[in-house]
Formats: C-alpha cells, structure tokens, sequence
C-alpha cells in the first residue's frame, strides 16, 4: 500500500519538474541583469508556492491513504475507518460513496452471518445425517448426525473425497451417479456390515447455471421403520395362524356334525364340547389382542391411579388359591408391611400378577410351589414371583416378552394360552415406570422380577 510520504513526494516533485522549474528558467533566463528586486521576488514566490503545494499535497495524500485504508477494510470484511476523513469536493463525495457502501456491506454481511448461525443451528439439530459436496466431490461439510452415522470426524473429512472418508460401495455408486448424471440418487444401505443399522440415503445435485455445482447427501437412519414393518408382519402372521388353528378346528368338527355325526349323541357332544373349547379359545385371543391395543394406544391410562399392593396382593391370593390346589401347587405370599402405592391402576396391576401367578401355577410341577415377595427399597416397590416348574431355555428367555412366542407351543395351547400374555404384562409394567426382568433354570424354575416406582406420600404442614 502507497504511503502518506510517497504520495506527498510524487506530488511535490511533480510541481517543482513539472511547473517551478520551468517558470523560474523562463523568468531568470529573460530578467534584465541587475534587477535584484524582482529576482528576490520571484525566488519568494517559487518558495511561497512550493510550500503550500507541500502542505496542499500532504492533506491530500492523507485523504487518499485514509480512503485506501478504507477499501482494504472493506476488503477484510471490517467496518472502515472513515469518520475521522475531512474532504470536500470530488474527494469528498468518494469518501460518502465509500462510508455509504460500507455501511451497506456491512448490513449485507450481518444478514448472511445471521442466516448462516440459523443454517448451521439448523443442520446441527437434525436428525438426519448431511453431507455437502463440491462439483469435485470433494465435502463441505458434515453435520454431526452424519458423523455419528459415518463414524467420521467433521474437521478431518473437510476437503476429501467421499472414498478417503469411508469405503463402502453401495454409498460410493449412489454418489458418483448423482454427480456424473445429475439425477437424485435413492438407496437403502446397510453401511456397516457388522451392524444392524439401515440407512435411506438420498443424493441431490446441486445445479447453477445448467451446471453441477455440487451435491448434497441426506442420510436417514430406519432401522427402527425396518424393525417395526417386520414385527407389524410377523404380527399378522402369528395373527392369522392363531386365529386359524382353532377355526380349522371348528369348521371339521361342524362339517363332520353335518354328514351324519350329529346322530350319534356321545360322538356328537364330545364334537361340541371342542367347538365350545375352541370357540373360548378365540375369544380369550381377541381380548388379549383388544387389551395389547387399547394399552399401547393409551398408555397414559396406565399411570392414571394409585393402588394399595397389600390389599390388592391378598385379593389375588384369595383369588388364585382355588386355582393352586387344583393343580396341587403351593401358594406362598411373603408381604412387607406399610408398603407405599404404586402409580397403576388396580385393574392393571391386578393384570400383571395374575398373569404372573397363572403361569406359575400352570407351568409348574404337581406338589409344586409358588412363592411371591413384595418390599420396597428406597422409592421402589418390588415384587419377585418364584416357582419351581419347568424353567424356561436360556436362549428363549430374550424373547419371552415378544407376542405369540411361546417356549413350547404345543403345550401352551393345550392349557389355554394365547401367547399375548407376558406381551401385555411388559406393556403395563413400563407404562408405569417400571421393569420387569426374569431369571430361569431349565428343570428348576422361573423368577420375575418387577420393580415399581413409589408413589410419593404429600406432606401435610
């Protein structure tokens, strides 16, 4: 940048070559010898003038290195310094212009930081994964849902290709044919093959001018739609299969009844007394299925009441014990005193443990027993349901929760199960805040372990 001296310099000497030199030549070279009056006059004059030219020179090279400044300012991105500029004329209305675009610039620039802290605000609360590349391919930038999901490092990935970053082909083939065609590019991919996670990934070009000026790579992770598309399927499969069996059951027995059976009275009552077996059957089936549907649907109404566990548990033993000694199996109930109110329903409470209970009475061995624990523990009530039937295999009981998973199906159909059971009983316990885990040994038995939350007691002062 030209400085405040140089500028003066040139000016100065430009007068002097240009103008003094010449004029003094001229009038020394034509003055009448022996006038000392006018030469003195005229070197005054040449010095009166050089001065002022130096002094006129001086603030006009600090007006123009103080505009120059001001460009430069601009330039950087800055506010320029323009206020402490006095110039009057041509000068003057340059350093307006000046001081008027800056201002301007620097509105313009405020309103593309703002929009562009909204942008980055934006991309980083996305749950989607994106990435932007150049024409090149080289990437822009990454948000951090894509760093997650690419298992790469924002900062690192910043200029290189999409291969450097991450070798897969499928993601590598959906790009480059965006980039090279200019159509949207769509594929499910499954980046890590070791992982279960898919991934929807979606390619846009990015066009200006007819051209390609880069891409952009959105990322979805659906594994969980993938997950429940494949229960929802499996789901209406165990549907149609269950709902089957007994209606299978039911149409022989009526067309057998139809072509002659009915005559004979022993044959035609024991065809009956299965049809109206059957027929429970399916309807112990569609209340399961109504009571899964409306607790998944309204799981708020789970935590809608407060229920007393020791009164509730001594309803139930009353109610289950008739049950017990038919099967021959003992019912043992161990109950803490004082125990706090759980945030359920006594109806969904009641749900659980009879559920519970059932099953270990119906899965358990003749001249069995049945133990039931109920404490609490810090702001937590807990209750263990113990018996000592059949167990269940350590690689069933991951899926003992699920719908329709039966350990042994043909047995849980002959003593009534639907197979919907511990799925609703899941449902209720974590509605409320709980959980429920299970511990088994084949031959040995089964133990379930539900913890509730507290209700909290209001102090009264």
């Amino acid at each position: 940048m030209k400085n405040n001296s140089s500028i003066q310099k040139k000016i100065v000497y430009g007068y002097v070559v240009i103008f003094l030199v010449p004029f003094l030549w001229f009038f020394l070279w034509y003055l009448p010898q022996g006038d000392e009056g006018l030469t003195l006059f005229i070197l005054l004059y040449a010095i009166i003038t050089t001065a002022a030219v130096y002094f006129w020179s001086r603030r006009i090279a600090k007006i123009i290195v103080d505009l120059t400044r001001a460009v430069d300012d601009m330039q950087d991105g800055s506010a320029p310094r323009l206020y402490g500029i006095q110039a009057q004329g041509e000068l003057g209305d340059l350093a307006a212009s000046i001081r008027a675009t800056s201002e301007q610039l620097q509105k313009q620039i405020r309103d593309l930081n703002q929009e562009k802290n909204k942008f980055e605000t934006v991309l980083g609360s996305m749950v989607e994964g994106v990435v932007g590349f150049d024409r090149m391919g080289r990437i822009l930038l990454v948000n951090k849902a894509a760093e997650k999901m690419l298992l790469i490092n924002a900062e690192i990935a910043k200029g290189k290709m999409l291969v450097e970053v991450i070798r897969n082909r499928e993601l590598e083939a959906v790009f480059s044919h965006t980039l090279h065609t200019g159509e949207v590019g769509r594929r499910e991919i499954q980046i890590w093959p070791n992982k279960l996670q898919m991934y929807k990934v979606q390619v846009v070009p990015v066009w200006s001018e007819e051209r390609i000026f880069g891409a952009v790579m959105v990322i979805h992770d659906i594994t969980e739609v993938r997950r429940l598309e494949q229960m929802r399927t499996e789901f209406v499969a165990n549907v149609s299969h269950e709902l089957r069996t007994p209606l299978t059951s039911i149409k022989g027995f009526v067309e057998t009844l139809l072509d002659g059976a009915v005559e004979d009275k022993k044959l035609s009552h024991r065809f009956l007394t299965i049809i109206d077996e059957e027929t429970d059957r399916l309807q112990r089936l569609i209340e399961d299925l109504l009571k899964l549907s409306h607790i998944e649907s309204h799981r708020e109404l789970i935590i809608q009441g407060e229920t007393e566990v020791e009164s509730e548990l001594c309803r139930i033993k009353s109610l289950l014990t008739p049950v017990a000694q038919e099967k021959e199996v003992t019912l043992h109930f161990e109950i803490a005193k004082s125990l706090p109110k759980v945030p359920l329903t006594s109806d969904h409470l009641q749900q659980v443990l009879v559920n519970l209970i059932e099953n270990g009475i119906k899965y358990n061995k003749k001249g069995g027993h049945l133990f039931l624990r109920a404490f609490s523990k810090g702001q937590e009530v807990h209750i263990e349901i113990e018996d000592t039937g059949i167990g269940i295999p350590e690689d069933s009981a991951p899926r003992i929760f699920e719908r329709f998973y039966r350990v042994d199906k043909a047995r849980s159909r002959d003593i009534g199960g639907t197979g919907l059971g511990l799925a609703i009983v899941k449902h209720i316990v974590e509605g409320s805040g709980g959980q429920i885990t299970l511990s088994s040994q084949v031959g040995r038995g089964t133990t379930f372990f539900i913890t509730f939350p507290a209700v909290k007691k209001l102090t009264v002062l």
